[in-house]
Parts: structure tokens; C-alpha cells; sequence
């Protein structure tokens, strides 16, 4: 061969394409769910996480709603006393206005022993409505005295800070005054006696 001949580049095989795998490719499985990191996309891409079925729901709230009427029921205010007015006694005073005497029937119906703080009246005439604090006793004593028919009804007076025992009964009588003539005090709508004892909730009588 001549020693000027050119020389050939050698030839490179072109790569041989490899059969591809018909076997099937196997899933990741999901991550388990953490409860402290749930994905945006499942708190509301849709209803997953859904409540109790409604029948459950509505017997809660049934037993709910039934045990608050029964703590209601067991923690209502309960009447301290019982009683009532048995007789009303008025009489004219020369300044047109009107003292008049009530008679009480008063009884402790707790379990406890309490104490009367105040009583007091209103009376509601169609002129309006007054009131007045019972007279202490010792200025009843002295009005049966100058009025008589004060006391027509009985001159023990109801007194305060007189305590009632539980179950104990007690009658007595109060004396009040109202700015109005004994003629509108006789024609009166309602008068009401309100009796509030220490550390309790008042009491009224209505005649």
C-alpha cells in the first residue's frame, strides 16, 4: 500500500436499543395521615372527615337539653315562707292621710332558721301607688294605744329581726302610713306586703 494513502476514521456500531420491561410498575404507597400535619387539599378539597351520623347528634343534644331542665328544676329559687295577710285595719288621720294595721300569717318553710330583716308595703290606688316601711315596734305599741281600732285584729307585733325556727309559724301585726285619705286607701287595688329576711329572697303577700 502506498504510503501516501489517507486514513480511514474507524466506524463506530450504532447502539443497540434494549427491549423494554411489559412488567407492571409498582405503586408508592401513601404516607400515613398525621394528624397534626393534614394537608390543605384534605382539610377542603372535600367532606372526608365528617361528623357522627345525625340520629347520634340529636339523641346528645336530647340528653343535653334534658339534663339542663333537670339541674333547673333541682336548683330553682324555692320559697323561704309561707303565710298570707289576714286582716287589714285603717284609720283617718287629721292630716288626710291614713295608718293602717296588717295582720300576718308568716312560716319558715326551709330547713333553716332565719331572720327578718324588713318589711314593707305598697299600696296602688287609682291615684298611684306608695310606700311606706313598717313602724318599729315600739312605735306600734304606742299607735295601737292612741288608736284602738288599730288593734282590733291583735296588738302582738311582727317584729324585726324576729327569727323563725324551721317549720315555725308566726301572727303578727304591722303598722304602716300612706300620704292618702282613708277613703282611697279603702277603694285601694291591691296592697302589697313584702317581707325580706336576712341572707334569703323576699317574701310577698298580696290582698
Amino acid at each position: 500500500m502506498p504510503d501516501n494513502a489517507p486514513e480511514v476514521p474507524p466506524v463506530t456500531p450504532p447502539p443497540v436499543a434494549q427491549p423494554q420491561s411489559t412488567a407492571p410498575v409498582a405503586k408508592k404507597a401513601p404516607a400515613p395521615l398525621d394528624p397534626a400535619h393534614v394537608p390543605m387539599t384534605e382539610e377542603f378539597d372535600r367532606a372526608k372527615w365528617t361528623l357522627p351520623p345525625i340520629g347520634i347528634v340529636l339523641i346528645g343534644l336530647a340528653i343535653v337539653a334534658i339534663g339542663g331542665v333537670i339541674l333547673a328544676y333541682t336548683y330553682r329559687a324555692k320559697p323561704v315562707a309561707a303565710g298570707g295577710i289576714n286582716s287589714i285595719t285603717s284609720v283617718a288621720m287629721q292630716d288626710n292621710t291614713v295608718m293602717t294595721a296588717v295582720q300576718l300569717d308568716v312560716s319558715n318553710s326551709t330547713p333553716k332558721r332565719w331572720y327578718i330583716q324588713s318589711i314593707s308595703a305598697k299600696v296602688k290606688t287609682e291615684q298611684g301607688e306608695w310606700s311606706d316601711d313598717a313602724a318599729p315596734a315600739v312605735d306600734s305599741e304606742r299607735y295601737f294605744q292612741a288608736f284602738p281600732a288599730l288593734g282590733a285584729s291583735g296588738t302582738q307585733v311582727l317584729k324585726f329581726d324576729q327569727k323563725l325556727a324551721p317549720g315555725e309559724h308566726e301572727t303578727g301585726t304591722v303598722v304602716f302610713s300612706f300620704p292618702i285619705t282613708r277613703e282611697q286607701f279603702e277603694q285601694r287595688k291591691t296592697l302589697t306586703i313584702t317581707i325580706t329576711p336576712y341572707d334569703n329572697a323576699p317574701v310577698t303577700f298580696t290582698k
